[in-house]
């Protein structure tokens, strides 16, 4: 059976917590069971209670709801483009199947960035689109040394269909920065008691949606409920890719700064 994976929601930041209930609710949202209903509107109920507490304390920059729905669209993107280079190696024309095998030999270089925190994510994107524009036009000598694409030298992003694709990437990805860059401009983060309440009151929520929606799911079978348990265990997965990437970093700074004492 499948059931919604546990996760320590207070290894969060704020505004991770924050985005993080916005996207759960959202998933949750097309469950439709009469018995799950209720505790997805108290939950509801709870995420707007933390979201008013956030503006009237000042806890929450006014961008960051901005800046998780742009992320959103950037991972959105990046999973379509994804999937039309995998379409397209199977295409009939060799030469054509040809150049998405190199095309995915460049993203599976760079590793699935959705996982990565922001502006991690941002950064590999930013390189991503660099070498596919590269890969776009030039001779077959300029390409990686595994690849081999003799027969189209030129347009391969449009021979493939994914020059649309990498071209709103581009802009998205961009967007998203700006987006970054003048929310950091903005005061610092505060927590306020009335928004740590708050947040703690949308966490209990959360649980307890999660709680019901496993147990409907095992009494009633996982066939109406696994779409959206696999949607929350990828946000799970994503969010606790990003918690352990920061636990290391913090870990490696503190030995640097130990090493750095003791020499």
């Amino acid at each position: 059976m499948a059931e919604t994976k546990d996760f320590k929601l207070s290894q969060l930041r704020q505004e991770e917590s924050f985005g993080f209930h916005q996207l759960a609710l959202g998933e949750m949202s097309k469950c439709k069971d009469t018995k799950f209903v209720p505790v997805y509107q108290v939950y509801k109920t709870a995420y707007d209670t933390f979201d008013e507490a956030l503006k009237q304390g000042g806890g929450e920059s006014v961008l960051s709801k901005p800046i998780v729905e742009q992320d959103a669209v950037c991972d959105k993107l990046y999973r379509g483009l994804s999937n039309q280079v995998s379409t397209m190696e199977g295409f009939y024309d060799p030469a054509i199947a040809e150049v998405a095998r190199g095309a995915r030999i460049i993203l599976k270089k760079y590793g699935n960035p959705t996982a990565l925190p922001y502006l991690e994510e941002a950064g590999v994107l930013h390189n991503l689109i660099q070498e596919l524009e590269a890969f776009d036009g030039v001779p077959e000598s300029g390409s990686p040394d595994e690849i081999s694409v003799d027969e189209i030298t030129t347009n391969r992003l449009a021979a493939i269909h994914i020059d649309g694709w990498v071209a709103r990437l581009k802009t998205e990805t961009t967007r998203f920065r700006e987006l970054f860059a003048e929310r950091n401009t903005q005061n610092a983060t505060l927590v306020t008691g009335a928004t740590k309440a708050a947040r703690l009151a949308a966490d209990d929520a959360y649980r307890a949606a999660v709680k019901r929606l496993n147990a409907l799911a095992e009494v009633n079978g996982d066939t109406d409920y696994i779409d959206v348990i696999n949607a929350l265990n990828t946000l799970i997965d994503r969010q606790s890719a990003i918690v352990k990437a920061r636990a290391t970093k913090n870990a490696n700074k503190r030995k640097k700064e130990e090493d750095t004492t003791q020499a």
